[in-house]
């Protein structure tokens, strides 16, 4: 293991099967204006080159330290990171997204500059698989409204934009694997119960929506997690119980399609919603909705 002067800042990024990501998640960092930080990148018993990926670029950068070993799961990996990282500091990233380059001299002036403020997230582009930016995702900016949104069942901070003070994740033991999928909804309750947490109204991470995510691919356990860790913070706090959660509604690829090309046109990412709108009309010509869709965006409206 490489031995590494104590940083002000550890990014924690925990890796599975996401060669086709992962070199632009990790040039994101390696590109950040900030500089002081050690880079821990848990490959979780990748099957794929992202093995191969991290540790090419662990041998071209000595801020990088990989740790290689079988599949354990997102939550014993962000607990092992956890564990390993030595700086007061905290930031969190995802292998299939990307931060843009003033991220964390933000989020760390951000925190220095508030110090009754544990943890502090970013607003997030979603962008495609391939990169092309579909929308901005507005998160709320306040510690009440971000708890507010998490207890009826929306996102409130998003997991990959995350910079948190590691003494308060300790003091809480971290992330838990009782909440599989929804395991940060829970990390940021209870750190919510701790300290005060924000989000920056900056856009400082571009976040990629693929078939293989999460919410694609365990869409209703996530929603049954994201319900019972919001029954356990009701309880924690006194309060009011909250209301089931619906489970959104995943189709196949073109009803991503669709969604995207509404999302990119109403934000003005022009190329975005024609590219795929035309997907659309193409996969589903005879249908009215894909050419209400195409004419629409051929509008502009």
């Amino acid at each position: 293991m490489r031995v590494h002067d104590t940083a002000l800042l550890s990014v924690l990024m925990p890796v599975y099967d996401c060669d086709q990501f992962v070199q632009a998640a990790i040039d994101s960092i390696l590109n950040q204006t900030f500089r002081d930080f050690e880079f821990i990148i848990i490959d979780d018993g990748s099957k794929d080159r992202t093995a191969e990926i991290v540790e090419a670029a662990a041998a071209r950068d000595p801020r990088i330290r990989v740790i290689s070993r079988e599949n354990r799961g997102i939550v014993p990996s962000l607990n092992e990171a956890l564990e390993q990282a030595t700086g007061t500091l905290v930031a969190r990233m995802d292998g299939d997204d990307i931060s843009l380059p003033d991220r964390f001299s933000r989020q760390v002036a951000y925190l220095q500059a508030n110090p009754e403020c544990g943890l502090v997230g970013t607003q997030i582009m979603f962008m495609d698989p391939d990169g092309r930016p579909i929308a901005p995702m507005p998160n709320p900016l306040g510690h009440d409204e971000i708890v507010a949104r998490m207890m009826i069942g929306r996102e409130g901070i998003s997991h990959p934009t995350v910079l948190f003070r590691r003494e308060v994740a300790q003091s809480i033991n971290g992330y838990s694997d009782r909440f599989k999928h929804a395991e940060d909804i829970d990390f940021f309750l209870r750190m919510a119960e701790a300290t005060r947490v924000a989000n920056m109204p900056e856009l400082l991470l571009h976040y990629r929506q693929h078939p293989k995510s999460i919410g694609r691919t365990q869409s209703e356990a996530q929603a049954a997690a994201h319900y019972r860790a919001i029954c356990e913070a009701a309880s924690r706090t006194g309060a009011p119980m909250p209301k089931q959660i619906e489970r959104q509604a995943v189709g196949d690829a073109t009803d991503d399609h669709i969604r995207w090309a509404w999302w990119a046109l109403r934000s003005g990412q022009m190329p975005s919603a024609r590219f795929y709108a035309r997907k659309v009309l193409a996969a589903r010509p005879l249908s009215l909705d894909s050419w209400r869709l195409s004419f629409c965006v051929m509008r502009g409206r």
